[in-house]
């Protein structure tokens, strides 16, 4: 009877792996939704037998168990001694039926056999079923699995996230690598959701939900009307408008009821990361550390013009400052949209102009004359007019054709150009065969001349200052207000077109200009820096923009800032690392824990 206990205690592992591993019911579908479903209702059904033979199981141990405890047998009374003539009744003889019967053997055997015949079944329905349901499954760690078609909703948000942006992922060679973090994504969610049950972090009462799903519906509501209003259209109306917006969402996997489950798991997290930082704290030394840090890291960025200024605009906490620099504000006297037209029309053409300039220079240059022949040693400039006459410097065309042909070059025969022998071509090269002359000097002569075009500049030039002159009475009124004593700010408030000059950080900081920044405009940083001392104002800057008065707010310290003056910021940020490194060690231990496998080659 043990081995039939054995065996049923196999037979109900075997059924919990059936049901693990079990995924289609039939190997001839292609379509693995189907086999999902049906797996589904197989594995139901072998739960089912489970149970009933984990049940059969124990109630045959117990029987077994009975079976072979012996039956005790009554000892006569010592005091009685049985009379000489009474044999022993027979009764009292241990019962024979104590003996398992022919019957009750022939139906052991016939139980073993009906267990062995299943587990067999179900070992057929295991090899029938395990390569679709791990065909789906692309991660599983201890106590769960990831499913192929959980990780590509995972990424499809990942697509229609970068999709709003223009970004398609697999056009970028991107998609690979999303699929995988979403696999991630989900393997650590999982571990998470698990760690918080563990800890009781996911019972939430009655009070707690009520809050979550009142959020979940006004959020639910937010999406539909801004879902509605990008819809509106006069032929339908505000209700059927509402009902393609919710229909819409709902498409995208947006209900009340996924919102409400996303809004609980956030909070269930930010519960999990509260009970895995509650006892963080910055020390002294952190925050030296974090200081030390930054310092070295902005000296080595920030000699980069741009990338300092992109910092210092950005809000970013700045520990270290470049040499030269200083903060200035101004005032944009702005172009309105046709002048910035006429403006990008005016210094195109002047942009041609000047290129047209520069060539036309060039061509009116006096030709250069060649190299001499290696057996000259006196230059073109050295030989007697006469000569030059008689023989005309090497390259150049003085003498006629015809005297070029009746009087051959020095140790040349007069030969035709077609009958000159290959060996002697060298020797011939500079004489170009006849029709096959350079084009005329003239041809190459710009259509313009130097004369010409600078005229052209200049009347351009006037032009262009003839458009900041629209500008200039706007321009002196703020030099006028700011000598009378008008504080600069005043005047940024009043006349400015910069909105940098109304946005923080640098409405207060001001901007960081250098004689080397490469960041600004060129005629901004020219005037900027032409400021004689702080609190002075340039004069009106001609710029790309429109006018600009430059203020100079002050000097900007070079080198490290006092940690003192950025200890708050600095154990901010210590803190702020210092919590998500806690975190994410305690996620990264979690992980490890649960041994994760990786099946990224079935994501296709």
């Amino acid at each position: 009877m043990n081995k039939t206990k054995i065996l049923c205690l196999v037979l109900v592992v075997a059924l919990i792996a059936c049901a693990v591993l079990a995924f289609a019911k039939n190997n001839q579908t292609t379509d693995l939704q189907a086999q999902l479903d049906a797996a589904n209702t197989r594995i139901a059904e072998l739960e089912a037998a489970a149970e009933e033979a984990a049940a059969a199981a124990e109630a045959a141990a117990a029987a077994a168990e009975a079976a072979e405890e012996p039956v005790e047998t009554e000892e006569p009374a010592e005091t009685e001694e049985p009379a000489v003539t009474e044999e022993p009744a027979v009764t009292e003889e241990p019962a024979e039926t104590e003996e398992p019967t022919e019957t009750e053997e022939t139906a052991e055997t016939e139980a073993d056999g009906d267990t062995a015949a299943y587990i067999a079944e179900l070992e057929a329905a295991v090899a029938l079923y395990k390569p679709y349901y791990e065909a789906q499954i692309v991660a599983e760690y201890d106590g769960g699995v990831i499913f192929l078609e959980d990780a590509l909703d995972e990424y499809a948000q990942y697509e229609n996230m970068y999709a709003q942006y223009g970004i398609d992922l697999a056009s970028y060679g991107m998609d690979t690598q999303y699929k995988q973090m979403a696999v991630q994504s989900l393997v650590e969610a999982a571990v998470m959701a698990q760690k918080a049950s563990e800890l009781g972090l996911d019972q939430l009462d009655d009070e707690t939900m009520a809050g979550l799903t009142e959020e979940a519906n006004a959020n639910y509501e937010t999406f539909i009307q801004t879902v509605s209003e990008q819809m509106a259209d006069d032929s339908s109306t505000e209700e059927e408008i509402r009902e393609q917006a919710i229909a819409y969402l709902d498409s995208l996997g947006y209900t009340p009821e996924t919102l409400l489950d996303s809004i609980v798991e956030n909070y269930v997290n930010e519960q999990l990361y509260n009970y895995i930082t509650a006892d963080v704290a910055v020390t002294e030394e952190d925050i030296q550390a974090t200081y030390d840090a930054l310092v070295a890291e902005q000296e080595s960025t920030f000699t980069d013009d741009s990338t300092y200024n992109s910092a210092r605009n950005n809000g970013d906490l700045i520990v270290w400052n470049p040499e030269g620099y200083r903060a200035v504000k101004h005032v944009l006297v702005k172009f309105s949209d046709e002048q910035s037209t006429t403006y990008s029309e005016l210094t195109s053409t002047l942009d041609d102009l000047k290129a047209e300039l520069e060539e036309a220079a060039a061509l009116e240059e006096p030709a250069a004359t060649e190299e001499p022949a290696e057996d000259a040693e006196e230059t073109a400039e050295e030989v007697p007019a006469e000569e030059a006459e008689e023989t005309p410097a090497e390259g150049t065309e003085k003498a006629p054709a015809e005297e070029a042909e009746e009087t051959p070059a020095e140790g040349t025969e007069e030969v035709p150009a077609e009958e000159v022998p290959a060996e002697e071509t060298e020797e011939t090269e500079e004489t170009p065969a006849e029709g096959t002359e350079e084009a005329p000097a003239e041809e190459t002569e710009p259509t313009r001349t130097v004369e010409e075009i600078t005229a052209d500049i200049e009347k351009t030039e006037a032009e262009l200052e003839l458009l900041y002159a629209e500008l200039l009475p706007t321009a002196q009124e703020v030099i006028d207000k700011f000598n009378d004593g008008t504080p600069f700010a005043d005047l940024i408030a009043e006349y400015n077109e910069d909105p940098g000059m109304n946005s923080e950080p640098t409405a207060t900081n001001g901007y960081a200009v250098a004689a080397t920044s490469t960041t600004w405009d060129t005629a901004f940083t020219e005037g900027a820096m032409s400021i004689e001392s702080v609190g002075g104002i340039s004069e009106p800057v001609r710029g790309s923009h429109g006018i600009h008065i430059i203020y100079y707010e002050s000097d900007i310290p070079a080198g490290p800032v006092a940690l003192d003056d950025v200890r708050a910021d600095i154990e901010a940020d210590a803190l702020e690392t210092k919590l998500s490194d806690t975190y994410n060690t305690a996620i990264d231990e979690w992980l490890a824990a649960v041994n994760p496998v990786y099946h990224y080659d079935r994501l296709g």
